[in-house]
């Protein structure tokens, strides 16, 4: 059996079994967005890792060493933020090409640094080595949250609305222009840097995830890193539940809309399914639904909408499109291996 049959998750599944051999003050292991382990009685310590490979989730032709930099830290905060956490320490580790210019390491370290001073996060450490085949870039991130209020993929309940902040589908379609941007040159240029912008400079929801976490109003939460419908997916399958979607409550970027249109891509599908939006997916009980939206927009001015429910885990995971049919939603976001 090849890695390319089973895909990613697959793989996480076979490697994940049997490795916590100490257990003692373990909270979570693989399978949510941070592990969790307890410091001391009134902290709980969060820790994530994301690599970024050359061709693979970026090339170098399309993006500054600048955005590439900061773009590598923010990934990793917002797998704080979907805990609900604070960002605290960074380790960088780099696999360099030796014909690599200093002057390129330089503004990729500068814009680590920028992206890691508004989140108030140290670089503490890390490691160098020679890479042959192009840049990879691995960054384990540290941060903290109090024990009441960490937030968990693995809680949603049936019964609750499922919610998320801002709107989705600009990353999917930036990333489409930037590939091929002599295809699409005809996109108006102000739309076409908003989505672009979207796709290369994602905005961890660190202040949202707090407020939702502080207030104690999500019974589960995801960052949006691979499409809406791939981490609802890990949602229920972590909470061992099902859920209903609703096309026509999923908020998506109204340039997303308008290059979708230009390009003849659904939108729809861009929001589903193009994935890195970094926007926060949560479980709500509806009671606090209200909550959510006013205090996210009376402290931020923050966008968050209900776009379905959770259901029981016998029903399901589906999509109720425009025109109000009902089908399987398919986790059809990005999935490295498979072809």
């Amino acid at each position: 059996m090849k890695i390319s049959e089973i895909g990613e998750f697959g793989l996480i599944n076979r490697i994940s079994k049997d490795t916590i051999i100490n257990p003692k003050n373990i909270l979570l292991g693989i399978g949510d967005d941070c592990a969790a382990y307890h410091a001391s009685p009134d902290k709980i310590v969060l820790a994530t890792c994301d690599m970024l490979v050359e061709n693979i989730h970026f090339t170098l032709s399309t993006c500054s060493p600048r955005q590439l930099g900061r773009k590598a830290v923010a990934v990793n905060i917002s797998d704080i933020a979907a805990m609900g956490g604070i960002p605290c320490q960074a380790l960088l580790s780099l696999g360099i090409a030796s014909s690599t210019s200093v002057e390129f390491i330089d503004q990729l370290a500068d814009g680590m640094k920028e992206e890691a001073k508004l989140f108030e996060v140290n670089i503490v450490g890390g490691d160098t080595v020679r890479s042959p085949l192009g840049l990879v870039i691995n960054i384990t991130l540290i941060g903290e949250v109090e024990p009441d209020l960490m937030v968990k993929r693995s809680t949603a309940r049936p019964g609750d609305l499922i919610m998320v902040t801002g709107e989705l589908g600009g990353s999917a379609a930036g990333l489409i222009l930037l590939l091929k941007e002599k295809k699409y040159s005809s996109v108006p240029l102000n739309i076409a840097e908003e989505v672009k912008l979207a796709h290369l400079s994602p905005a961890p929801r660190i202040k949202e995830g707090r407020i939702i976490a502080r207030e104690r109003l999500a019974n589960s939460m995801i960052d949006i890193s691979d499409g809406l419908a791939s981490d609802l997916t890990r949602i229920c399958e972590a909470s061992a539940v099902g859920a209903k979607v609703y096309a026509s409550k999923i908020p998506i970027l109204s340039a997303a809309k308008e290059v979708g249109g230009l390009i003849k891509r659904n939108p729809l599908d861009l929001a589903l399914y193009g994935g890195e939006d970094y926007e926060l997916l949560l479980t709500v009980s509806p009671q606090k639904a209200d909550n959510i939206i006013k205090s996210l927009k009376k402290e931020l001015n923050a966008k968050v909408s209900v776009i379905g429910e959770i259901r029981e885990g016998q029903e399901g995971i589906k999509l109720e499109d425009l025109q109000g049919k009902v089908s399987d939603l398919q986790p059809k976001g990005y999935n490295h291996f498979r072809r």
